[in-house]
């Protein structure tokens, strides 16, 4: 059997592992692979292209880093230094602990915190109270002002989502960005019950991991062994409906000039890549792969003398919500969030931004001023990844299931990646795999 897969960021890659583990053979197609993964040494630092991490408790990636031979290089975030500061009327104010992503489960850091005002914490606190009910998908600001109020959809929905999805809380689905929680308001009514009930098992140690060697590492791993060809996937068909141009296989793919026989294709190329691949096949499919908006992004990041910060930099960093936003939307201090990635002359500011034009100028400026840093950078590098972060609006799990449904009606057609059930780089490797098992299922 021979499956060709159609880009090669974590999802194709994981992908392609898994069906060669499996024992099947697989051609990877993408002129640029790793995606938004990679990672270089500038002035002694280890710094990332995209993502830098990802989350312990989801354990496909750290899974995977295993199998591939990895284990030793898996590295906890610094948790003893865990803080996050959001920018509130100028100044930073640390983010309350016992937070389960918007949902606050301790009563007394809430009691604390200036992030809010004394009518919030009455709310948070009134919560408790609410009687279960059984709501439609709508949007997460919908969802957390309901429970919490406006000012807990200005300084947690809204940065926290920002930075993981890169779009506005108005648009996101609860259903498909908080499942859990909107689980909870069903069940319980009030999601601090429903989060006190349900505690996630720890899996023990820091809360983020990542690589040694940086995440690019990983990518490195997976290629070794990979049959790449650095070109896209311009068209795919079934093998019958061109059959002067079949080979053994069940499906044509057509690449740098020519047609390729498989038995089976995987689209990991994004929704936005693979809605123009399956209009032929099938075009409510395509349109509802349209439908799924993207946004992009920028990540600039800034090396300084460390003696030239004055910031004790006693945590993993800062967000800004919209209404302080200017080009900045969350920064990691990144010697303090990894040990070993930063000399402790330097000192690293991984700068996000939601906007994949912003400038240089502009985000250095932003740094100064928050940072009040005068001195000038001893190396920037950046990275702009437009159209790369899938929106989940209200209805997602809807439309999904529908475009899944008439996918599995195309036999030896498979769709994986970030685009569908889960952004991270854990729900990646999944979606992967998953994919893997079902085709290696049907061999």
């Amino acid at each position: 059997m021979r499956v060709a897969v159609a880009g090669g960021g974590i999802s194709g890659l994981s992908c392609a592992y898994y069906l060669r583990r499996a024992g099947i053979e697989s051609v990877v197609f993408d002129p640029a692979p790793g995606g938004t993964i990679g990672t270089e040494t500038v002035e002694g630092c280890l710094l990332e292209a995209g993502p830098e991490s990802w989350l312990a408790a989801k354990p496909w990636a750290e899974q995977l880093a295993r199998e591939l031979g990895m284990g030793d290089d898996v590295v906890g975030s610094n948790d003893a230094k865990r803080r996050t500061y959001v920018l509130r009327d100028g100044r930073f104010v640390t983010l309350p602990e016992g937070l389960q992503m918007v949902v606050p489960t301790r009563i007394l850091p809430v009691m604390e915190t200036s992030l809010f005002g004394w009518g919030t914490k009455l709310r948070m606190g009134a919560e408790i109270f609410r009687s279960p009910k059984m709501l439609p998908d709508r949007s997460v600001a919908e969802f957390v002002r309901d429970h919490f109020g406006e000012e807990a959809v200005d300084y947690l929905a809204e940065p926290l989502l920002a930075g993981v999805y890169g779009g506005s809380p108005e648009q996101l689905s609860v259903a498909s960005v908080l499942p859990r929680f909107f689980e909870y308001e069903q069940r319980y009514g009030s999601v601090v019950v429903g989060a006190l009930r349900n505690k996630p098992v720890s899996p023990g140690g820091s809360i983020f991991r990542s690589l040694r060697r940086g995440m690019g590492s990983l990518i490195e791993a997976l290629l070794e062994g990979t049959t790449l060809v650095r070109s896209r996937v311009e068209s795919v068909a079934p093998s019958g409906s061109m059959e002067s141009a079949a080979g053994a296989g069940g499906w044509l793919i057509f690449s740098q000039g020519e047609w390729i026989a498989f038995d089976a294709v995987v689209l990991a190329c994004g929704a936005n890549n693979s809605a123009p691949l399956v209009g032929p096949l099938d075009s409510r499919a395509a349109e509802l792969l349209a439908g799924i908006p993207y946004t992009g992004s920028a990540i600039w990041t800034f090396v300084y003398d460390r003696a030239s910060v004055k910031h004790p930099l006693d945590g993993f960093g800062f967000l800004v919500p919209s209404i302080d936003r200017r080009s900045i939307m969350a920064c990691t201090w990144v010697g303090t969030k990894w040990a070993g990635r930063a000399p402790e002359d330097k000192a690293v500011f991984r700068c996000f931004s939601t906007d994949p034009g912003v400038s240089r100028e502009a985000v250095e400026a932003d740094l100064s001023r928050l940072m009040d840093i005068s001195a000038a950078p001893v190396a920037v590098v950046h990275h702009r990844w437009p159209d790369s972060m899938p929106q989940y609006t209200v209805g997602h799990m809807t439309r999904i299931a529908e475009v899944e449904r008439r996918i599995t009606r195309v036999p030896g057609l498979h769709l994986a990646g970030n685009a569908y059930h889960g952004v991270g780089v854990p729900d990646c490797v999944k979606s992967g795999r998953d994919v893997a098992a079902a085709i290696a299922s049907r061999a």
